[in-house]
């Protein structure tokens, strides 16, 4: 019997290579791999740690995450945290070239039992609230005739209810300009209860019909 040569018998024994993708396959592969260890991350429970850097990255893989037809309320919130603090990286920088730069920002006034929006440190809308347990009942929403209402009052409603998740506050919905925010943006329905929000969309689905 003729025996094989050392070249044959390696030829045949050698595991077959594993077939790599190439060229535009190749970069969605990579890009793909990516941003699943990317969803996969764990949240930075202290911000203010993170470089300038590092908060671009994690916005762009929230942003990808809100970007789907369901997004989480988590996913949400922590998209505005990382937008707060990149804005409020950028305030700290400009004031230090501009000590007298007037303030910005969101704030719960529990004084007078309202959220205050404010823009150059004047207070440009409010929303009033009464606390009923666990509870946030909101009022009224105010925006300041000076500022066009269809910028402010939709940051300012977003804002209260992103508030009022971080506190884990059930919302009720009693002012009808947070009941049209509710109406377009359903994602944020989870925070109310489960009667007032069956109750909501039973109206405005009353409201589609007629």
């Amino acid at each position: 019997m003729q025996s094989s040569s050392f070249a044959d018998h390696r030829t045949l024994t050698a595991p077959p290579a594993e077939s790599q993708p190439s060229g535009p396959d190749a970069a969605a592969a990579v890009s793909q791999a990516t941003a699943s260890r990317s969803d996969d991350g764990v949240f930075p429970q202290d911000l203010t740690t993170v470089s300038n850097r590092q908060l671009r990255v994690l916005c762009n893989q929230t942003y990808r995450v809100l970007d789907r037809d369901f997004p989480s309320m988590e996913a949400i919130f922590q998209y505005e945290l990382l937008i707060e603090e990149i804005e409020r990286r950028e305030v700290q920088a400009e004031t230090r070239s501009e000590p007298t730069k007037a303030r910005s920002g969101f704030r719960d006034n529990s004084l007078f039992s309202r959220f205050e929006l404010f823009s150059d440190g004047t207070m440009v809308g409010h929303v009033k609230y009464e606390m009923k347990g666990s509870h946030a009942v909101l009022i009224q929403a105010v925006v300041d005739p000076q500022f066009d209402p269809v910028d402010v009052e939709p940051a300012l409603i977003r804002r209260v209810l992103l508030n009022a998740h971080q506190r884990r506050l059930a919302v009720v919905p009693y002012c009808p300009r947070v009941r049209e925010f509710l109406r377009e943006f359903p994602q944020y329905r989870a925070l109310l209860p489960v009667d007032q929000r069956k109750r909501l969309e039973a109206a405005l689905r009353v409201s589609v019909d007629a």
